[in-house]
């Protein structure tokens, strides 16, 4: 009886020491998280009278294994996020060691919530965060966003023969806004857009853009603070592609993003696939007005404060640029090459030539400027160039036969802006580019700011006071 005995209790224990279930430690072992991007799409600073200013929404994070895992979940934000998260019946910012069984899944519910005494207007377009699931060492993510003012939003979209026109409210694009072929989007005059991080205008039909000297069109990226009112690359910009045709914008100020204007669409119909007038690129990125084999005009337009390019012809294309000011110094970023260049040949990294493309172009009473000794910069392929003028622009290059007689080119003198540093490229007194234009057909009767040009317009978008 005895030895029975203490085998059973030898069991016994043996059972009760037994170790618990062995977990995944796989560091490369990945959940099936059910979500990638949670948008919480109503307007939280709007409610109806009694209703919380809260939004509760659900996820599903999936153990595809067979083995039980354990996961932490986190608000990216910590305690002053807007958001919060309840995993397993557990709420709050940070959860640890939720454990998952094989083939098993929790619900991960998020709510987002907003201090009601807080001005609704200072908070931002959007509100971001993110929600990070930590697994054996590594981290996936789900990524929040909430609309944070009354406004217009267009989550991913497209728009076909729609017009824009509410000054009061903006329009805030997160993802893109796609203008599909055969269709058009006209945008009225006072209208401000705002475009989330890798946020882009794609159109593939046509864009116009009415607005007005006093009522621009505005385009930039969502953060309202003031530390970031000057700042490149906070969104993607405006992008034409085919068949795209017949667009025109007017009196549009581009600024903070990656590309202002590009093109990389040939015409469809003989004319300009893009037509821009008393329009402000400033601050991006990349390039200011850049055509790919493209058909692009501009008149009394502002391409300023381009990390790269405030104009880039790229291989080849068809380019009519009058009464436009190019110019970028080094404030805010180092600089190497040339701001404004024209190319119709395709090279590889050796710098051998891999193509050839047809080029025609027309640059007349521009000021082409900046802190570079070098400014203007061609790389052509003569057997493939058509017409070519260069006419009544100062430039600022290192380029020789610019400043032959009948060309009219004042070379590098310098336009004295009233303040660049302000965004103000208006002409001082002195500025080498007063009266130096010629009077062009059609006539360009006006100057970016609309006032009259006189018999001997200067160069540049404006035509100066004094």
């Amino acid at each position: 009886m005895r030895l029975i005995f203490l085998v059973v209790a030898t069991m016994l224990l043996a059972w009760g020491c037994k170790d618990g279930p062995e977990f995944n430690t796989d560091p490369g072992f990945k959940l099936d998280i059910k979500a990638d991007t949670m948008v919480f799409d109503t307007v939280f600073t709007s409610p109806s009278p009694g209703v919380p200013m809260s939004v509760n929404k659900q996820f599903v994070v999936v153990n595809p294994g067979k083995e039980p895992v354990l996961a932490s979940f986190q608000v990216a934000g910590g305690s002053g996020s807007t958001f919060r998260i309840n995993v397993d019946g557990t709420s709050g910012n940070r959860i640890d060691d939720v454990e998952i069984l094989g083939k098993d899944s929790v619900f991960v519910f998020v709510e987002l919530s907003v201090d009601p005494n807080r001005d609704p207007q200072a908070l931002p377009l959007i509100v971001r965060d993110s929600i990070l699931i930590h697994t054996n060492g590594d981290d996936q993510k789900v990524q929040l966003v909430a609309w944070g003012q009354d406004a217009h939003y267009i989550f991913r979209d497209s728009l076909c023969n729609a017009r824009l026109d509410d000054k009061l409210k903006p329009y805030v694009v997160y993802g893109y806004l796609y203008v599909p072929e055969n269709c058009e989007l006209t945008i009225g005059p006072g209208v401000r857009l705002h475009f989330a991080p890798r946020s882009w205008l794609f159109v593939e039909g046509t864009l116009k853009i009415e607005g007005t000297v006093d009522e621009p069109v505005r385009f930039e990226g969502d953060r309202l603070e003031p530390d970031y009112e000057e700042v490149a690359g906070q969104w993607g910009g405006i992008w034409f592609g085919y068949p795209s045709k017949a667009n025109r914008i007017r009196h549009a100020r581009i600024k903070n993003g990656t590309v202002g204007i590009y093109c990389d669409s040939s015409s469809v119909d003989g004319n300009y696939v893009v037509e821009v007038y008393n329009t402000e690129v400033r601050n991006m990125s990349f390039d200011g007005l850049s055509g790919r084999g493209s058909s692009l005009m501009a008149e009394n337009s502002v391409f300023v404060n381009c990390a790269r390019f405030t104009f880039l012809g790229l291989y080849g294309g068809d380019y009519l640029l009058r009464n436009c000011t190019f110019a970028t110094f080094n404030f805010e970023f180092p600089r190497r090459d040339p701001t404004f260049a024209l190319n119709n040949i395709e090279r590889d990294q050796l710098g051998n030539v891999i193509a050839t493309y047809p080029v025609t172009a027309s640059f007349r009473n521009n000021i082409i400027y900046g802190s570079l000794d070098n400014e203007f910069a061609l790389d052509l392929d003569e057997n493939k160039v058509g017409p070519l003028e260069i006419q009544n622009n100062l430039i600022r290059t290192e380029l020789s036969g610019l400043d032959v007689p009948g060309a009219d080119n004042v070379v590098n003198e310098d336009p004295r802006f009233l303040a660049p540093r302000s965004y103000n490229f208006d002409l001082d007194t002195l500025s080498a580019a007063k009266d130096i234009g010629r009077v062009l057909t059609p006539v360009v009767n006006t100057d970016f700011l609309e006032r009259t040009r006189d018999a001997k317009p200067d160069a540049g978008a404006f035509e100066s006071r004094f």
